[in-house]
């Protein structure tokens, strides 16, 4: 009994410090390009960050496709056989080359877009500096991090380089015409973090190369498919505003929405994602032991999630207009009533969150992630389009909040039928 109590201790602490780790690490990836909004919008005026937004949120599809749901695939993968040396290194090395592989992709359908529509080819050296960020997500693991729940070393060498991007940033950007080399620097600091971090990683745990092994590859690139199915369509719903506001309207109207979804997205990676990525590994390992304390240990945890997502949503309402003050400069008073309408976001995207990434994907139940997330975003994207000359931006804002909606009723009632039958 003493060392079933000393283990659960000992499991909490481990959780807790991941949760903590793992905030630094959005700290560093949101909150810092956060802080320095302020002075970047200052500088560049709200025009000119539309067009830096835009650019980053095209991008982002591409980020999607390079990742291909391994943060989710091969941390489970990573979670299960942390004590089997060869299977950690041979999933590492599969995991590098497929990403290799994918990054050579994204750049071609790049390569395209800049020929067939006219937003990239208009600005092409920005786009292509934008796409570099995506050389730092390819060697960057912090999937294996997340398996092994060891993030606390990880988390403050992320800090440390953001901070010095940050600086560099306030240091150059100082008029609309420094707004590409504003996105250069975001994407190299990326890039120096993954590739620094790939050589620790590899030297640290003794990861030497494994050949290529197609039982591997194959096993997780079909793992890690419908998750990447499911993060495309969910990051379509979540940013199809920014892309058709972008694509339709003027880039005072892409700046001004662009300011208040910067702040919330901040919001919800500083909290969302520590808790959603620290608890999954747990989640995992225990529905793989039993259903039984998989769901008691579900249970227990929503409800805590709820709870502190829902006092977070009611802070950000009734600070909207402080917020904005301090993170935003220049014309940026129409994002005020925007933020307040996101203010229900982050109950509604860590619930929605809990309940496809702890439930569906701890449970292995994947197979269902791509349906949920093709019907919520078609659904999304057309209330957004339809809404946009009506409402102009607030008709995206608020197409954004029914697809969160939309994705907890849906992957609730999965769950319920999957927990009642006994999937």
């Amino acid at each position: 009994m003493i060392n079933d109590f000393l283990s659960k201790i000992k499991g909490q602490s481990v959780l807790l410090s991941n949760v903590m780790s793992l905030g630094i690490v959005q700290v560093a990836n949101c909150l810092i390009p956060i802080l320095i909004v302020p002075f970047v919008t200052n500088a560049l005026n709200v025009e000119m960050y539309g067009k830096t937004v835009f650019a980053q949120n095209i991008i982002s599809y591409l980020t999607i496709l390079v990742n291909f749901g391994f943060e989710y695939s091969a941390t489970q993968d990573i979670a299960i056989n942390r004590d089997d040396k060869e299977r950690l290194r041979a999933v590492f090395w599969s995991v590098i080359r497929q990403k290799l592989s994918l990054l050579l992709i994204s750049f071609i359908l790049l390569w395209i877009c800049s020929f067939s529509y006219d937003k990239v080819s208009e600005d092409k050296p920005l786009f292509f500096y934008a796409s570099l960020v995506n050389v730092g997500f390819v060697f960057f693991p912090t999937w294996f991090f997340q398996g092994i729940e060891k993030m606390f070393n990880m988390s403050i060498f992320n800090l440390a380089i953001k901070g010095l991007g940050a600086i560099l940033i306030v240091l150059v950007i100082n008029e609309p015409s420094d707004y590409r080399i504003y996105i250069l620097i975001l994407s190299l600091s990326y890039v120096v973090v993954g590739l620094l971090a790939f050589v620790y990683v590899i030297r640290k745990y003794d990861l030497k190369y494994e050949p290529f092994d197609r039982d591997i590859d194959v096993a997780i690139l079909k793992n890690g498919l419908p998750i990447f199915v499911n993060n495309l369509f969910a990051a379509l719903y979540a940013t199809s505003g920014i892309t058709l506001i972008g694509a339709f309207m003027t880039d005072y109207d892409t700046g001004v929405y662009s300011g208040a979804h910067r702040i919330i997205s901040a919001i919800l990676m500083v909290t969302s994602m520590p808790v959603s990525v620290a608890l999954f590994p747990l989640v995992s390992r225990k529905f793989n032991e039993s259903r039984e304390s998989g769901w008691l240990f579900f249970k227990k945890s929503i409800v805590l999630v709820g709870l502190l997502s829902l006092t977070l949503s009611i802070f950000v309402y009734l600070a909207s207009d402080i917020v904005v003050d301090l993170l935003l400069r220049g014309d940026f008073e129409d994002a005020k009533p925007l933020l307040r309408i996101f203010s229900v976001l982050p109950f509604l995207v860590m619930i929605a969150s809990f309940l496809t990434v702890q439930g569906l994907y701890g449970m292995q139940l994947q197979k269902y992630a791509p349906y949920i997330g093709i019907s919520v975003a078609l659904i999304c994207v057309c209330i957004t389009y339809f809404t946009l000359p009506i409402y102009g931006i607030y008709g995206a804002a608020y197409s954004y909040i029914v697809a969160e909606i939309l994705e907890i009723g849906i992957a609730g009632s999965i769950l319920f039928f999957c927990k009642k039958k006994d999937c």
